[in-house]
């Protein structure tokens, strides 16, 4: 055990003489129990804020219900806006806890990786209300579309570095699968950027990219059912 010990101590030593620009990440082996529950909690708070944007009505008069529901047929676009970036951040809850589920360690790199992803995750409700207010507005539809793609490009980063820098997953697993999940992973931030492109052209036609997009990633991959397999055993 003290020999496995001194060995693996030698090579993280080699390691970073050969390679100091990695030591800033490449330092502090580590379980991912309290990443998985910090970012639980990020999440969490991040579907709260998306329906506290919707502001209740206030309409004065002796007799209120047609200005309300005027009012309220009015907040349509408020209450899509809601309800496409709610399934979107579920939808990157459910990848990032099959992601996890594949790894057996953590480590700085990790860390900062996550929290960059939080980062722009946790500014989705900014964008959906400025789109549940503006849908027909091209820089209201580009804002929304920017900041998915780089949440999308920033869980990308996560997971190469973790399939092939940090090394920190499941030994053994299969190379085509994780190749496949890259694929599609990286293929999230390549479809805004799409939409965010196409809202140049047609608002209409990169709102319903936006919409399609989720439906893409809802069915798991290959690999997310070997995750769940792996959970259960």
């Amino acid at each position: 055990m003290l020999e496995r010990r001194r060995q693996t101590l030698i090579a993280h030593a080699i390691m970073s003489r050969s390679q100091p620009h990695l030591r800033l990440f490449r330092v502090g082996e580590m379980p991912t129990t309290r990443i998985e529950a910090f970012s639980d909690g990020v999440f969490a708070i991040i579907i709260t804020l998306l329906i506290l944007t919707i502001q209740v009505p206030q309409i004065q008069g002796p007799d209120p219900a047609p200005a309300l529901a005027r009012s309220l047929a009015g907040m349509a676009p408020k209450f899509l806006s809601y309800a496409l970036s709610f399934a979107i951040v579920c939808i990157w809850w459910v990848a990032h806890h099959h992601f996890f589920a594949l790894l057996t360690k953590s480590d700085r790199g990790l860390l900062w990786l996550n929290s960059l992803f939080l980062f722009w995750l946790a500014s989705v409700p900014f964008p959906a209300a400025l789109l549940g207010d503006y849908p027909n507005q091209r820089i209201a539809v580009v804002c929304y579309g920017a900041v998915m793609a780089l949440a999308g490009l920033s869980f990308s980063s996560m997971r190469f570095y973790a399939f092939y820098v940090g090394k920190l997953i499941i030994p053994d697993l299969d190379p085509t699968l994780l190749k496949r999940a890259m694929m599609k992973s990286a293929m999230n931030p390549l479809l805004h950027l799409i939409a965010v492109l196409l809202a140049w052209v047609n608002i209409t036609v990169a709102l319903a990219l936006y919409v399609a997009i989720p439906l893409m990633f809802f069915l798991p991959t290959k690999l997310e059912r070997f995750s769940v397999s792996t959970e259960r055993r």
